[in-house]
């Protein structure tokens, strides 16, 4: 079975709209061997209803967070609550068009253990461009984390990523962020871990109604990739 994970924060006006989208992409190369694992976390708007009215046929299951905890907390929720092998997380908004999806399970069955998409290569398809703004800070961002942690990576924050079931469940049973840097810190965990990473070029659109708040987001996200680093250091991952 194939999972699908999607963390859900006031999603209300799209949510049901995606859902269906997404179903009827995995029934196409599936047919009935997958789930979608939907995490409301805390949504202030009508979200959650909106997801307990889904039709029972898109193969929707709903878990409620209650309190907002951050992207990284839904993720790891739905990532844990899975029981697909391999299982992909993708934001709620579709931003990376669903197709990506057949460039990266060959690479699964090729031994790799998880595959992640990045904007940041020459062969990406941006329909949609982020502002300048958005564009240099994420660029330092990444130079930081690949400073701190010690990695090579070109995109941490793509919400497209693909796991085997092994490496999730290894990955997000240690994971403890649950903001912004929760990506870097699943990568990190991957590399250190033994897992095999690829990362593959894909299409993506920049969404207006972004979540994102730059200033307060990004300098959360900094003080997190250090806390990653720390926690390394005093063996909070293991050995």
């Amino acid at each position: 079975m194939f999972s699908a994970v999607v963390p859900v924060y006031n999603e209300e006006h799209r949510i049901a709209a995606s859902m269906a989208q997404l179903a009827a992409f995995l029934r196409s190369r599936f047919h009935e061997a997958y789930e979608i694992v939907a995490v409301d976390d805390g949504s202030a708007d009508g979200s959650l209803a909106a997801l307990r009215a889904l039709d029972p046929s898109l193969r929707v299951t709903v878990y409620e967070n209650g309190i907002n905890l951050g992207k990284g907390g839904a993720v790891r929720r739905g990532m844990l609550a899975a029981e697909g092998d391999p299982i992909v997380f993708m934001d709620a908004d579709l931003s990376t068009p669903l197709v990506e999806l057949d460039r990266f399970l060959p690479l699964i069955g090729s031994g790799h253990d998880v595959v992640v998409g990045t904007r940041k290569h020459k062969e990406a398809h941006i329909t949609r461009a982020q502002t300048s703004l958005r564009t240099y800070l994420g660029l330092g961002y990444t130079r930081l984390v690949n400073t701190v942690l010690g990695l090579d990576f070109s995109d941490y924050t793509c919400g497209f990523k693909l796991f085997t079931r092994e490496a999730a469940r290894s990955i997000f049973a240690r994971s403890v962020v649950d903001r912004w840097s929760f990506d870097a810190e699943v990568l990190f965990l991957a590399r250190r871990f033994g897992f095999r990473v690829a990362e593959v070029p894909v299409e993506w659109a920049d969404q207006p109604q972004s979540k994102v708040r730059v200033a307060r987001d990004m300098a959360t996200s900094f003080a997190e990739v250090l806390a990653i680093r720390m926690n390394a250091m005093r063996g909070r991952y293991g050995p």
